[in-house]
């Protein structure tokens, strides 16, 4: 049986991207991560807007245009006054003339009038402005990443565009863009022109600042990222997101008293719900606060313990010999773990107090795209050693049994579809795509 078309998790997801994005409620940095923009320095919600921006068709299209357009550049023609001595260059101003001879006593002085091309004017200028907007990302991101998603900007498109923003007699005689002050009625203005050169460039900048702004609901931003959404390369990340967002839903369905916040920079969670009370974080594909690494034994301890069996020891001297030999050959030590691991979905949840909060309830999960029964037998051991092996940073001994018991500990299971005789068995619960579906309606 084939698993659900990647299309269909994309069309699920998309929507809940968008969102939460909007709201600021989702850390840029880990879906950045997560839909493949790794590689990139994404610091921040407004950077990954810029990014979205630059990937629309529609701004593509434009610059492809550009050159072309740019040859019919409309200017002004206006009257400049100038005084001269002696001589004529032009149309006399006679009332201005005799207006300021008697000040200065000079009957030589003639105000003539000559007419002078104007390229400042409030179309040239939203062009300019847009095209700084879309040159900074494609510079500072685009250009040095490796990835699928940006093939509409080869090297040698940015290269040209680049070339035609610093080469352009008619751009480089505007004032330098980040002086540029766009207003309603410049973009007004600008829209009403004939020319696409303009009449576009209003529409881009608009839509560039509702992104910018956060105005969601208009129906041009919700195209654009409906368009430029960058879905992960692999299609289990994709079906990972899927899981871990639907996760999400949930935890707001079950706590409706709980708000969601903004992300700041510098978190580390996906997602987090809060009130005075109680705190609720969501990880993907990272521990968290929780640490899942369990260094590997002393093999000779091992050996004076008699009750320690054999291939334990065995596998400990093992581990220690790789060390000793990656160090001579390489150079380079390399420190080995008996266990270590990374759940795809971590969420825990922490009981308030004036001053503390204590580690309250703890839900583990790992999503497998597969509707292989092998794959969910390996999926689930996977999942109890994070079960098992999960401790507090800062405290002493495991999470389970230590600190909590198996009321408080959940594990998840999430597969795109196997066939399973029961949905839960002794605290381990297995939740298939259909019902991961269902809290997306």
């Amino acid at each position: 049986m084939t698993t659900t078309p990647p299309d269909e998790l994309g069309s699920l997801i998309t929507p809940e991207l968008i969102s939460y994005l909007g709201a600021g409620t989702m850390n840029p940095q880990r879906l950045a991560t997560s839909v493949d923009y790794a590689g990139l320095n994404i610091e921040n919600l407004n950077q990954l807007k810029q990014l979205h921006f630059v990937l629309y068709s529609d701004v593509v299209q434009y610059v492809e245009r550009l050159e072309e357009r740019l040859r019919r550049v409309k200017t002004e023609q206006q009257q400049h006054d100038e005084v001269t001595h002696g001589e004529v260059r032009g149309p006399i101003q006679w009332q201005q003339t005799f207006q300021q001879r008697p000040q200065t006593g000079d009957k030589t002085l003639f105000v003539i009038s000559n007419p002078a091309i104007e390229l400042d004017i409030p179309e040239n200028r939203v062009v300019k402005k847009l095209l700084a907007t879309i040159a900074a990302p494609l510079r500072e991101d685009i250009e040095n990443a490796d990835r699928s998603w940006r093939s509409m900007w080869d090297d040698a498109d940015i290269v040209d565009f680049q070339r035609t923003l610093e080469s352009n007699v008619y751009l480089n005689q505007l004032p330098p863009a980040d002086t540029i002050e766009i207003t309603d009625q410049d973009l007004a203005t600008t829209r009403r022109s004939r020319h696409r050169l303009y009449s576009k460039a209003a529409e881009l900048y608009r839509l560039y600042e509702d992104l910018l702004n956060d105005r969601y609901d208009e129906p041009d931003v919700q195209k654009l990222f409906r368009e430029t959404i960058v879905t992960p390369t692999k299609d289990y990340v994709l079906f990972e997101l899927f899981c871990v967002l639907s996760e999400i839903r949930r935890l707001q369905r079950d706590h409706d008293e709980l708000a969601l916040q903004r992300i700041e920079p510098g978190m580390d969670e996906l997602a987090l719900m809060e009130n005075d009370r109680r705190r609720v974080a969501v990880y993907y594909d990272q521990g968290g606060p929780l640490d899942f690494f369990t260094a590997h034994f002393d093999a000779a301890e091992l050996r004076r313990d008699w009750d320690v069996p054999t291939p334990m020891i065995r596998r400990a001297e093992a581990l220690e010999r790789h060390e000793s030999l990656v160090e001579s050959f390489l150079e380079s030590g390399k420190q080995h773990s008996y266990y270590s691991g990374r759940p795809d979905l971590l969420v825990v949840e922490y009981e308030k107090t004036d001053d503390s909060e204590r580690l309250d309830r703890v839900r583990l999960g790992e999503a497998k795209y597969t509707r292989s029964q092998s794959t969910f037998a390996t999926g689930l051991r996977e999942l109890l050693e994070y079960v098992h092996f999960a401790q507090e940073a800062g405290q002493d001994g495991y999470v389970f049994d230590d600190q909590l018991d198996t009321a408080d500990m959940d594990a998840i299971l999430f597969t795109d579809g196997v066939k399973t005789t029961l949905d839960a068995v002794d605290g381990v619960e297995h939740r298939r795509a259909a019902a991961v579906r269902d809290l997306f309606e």
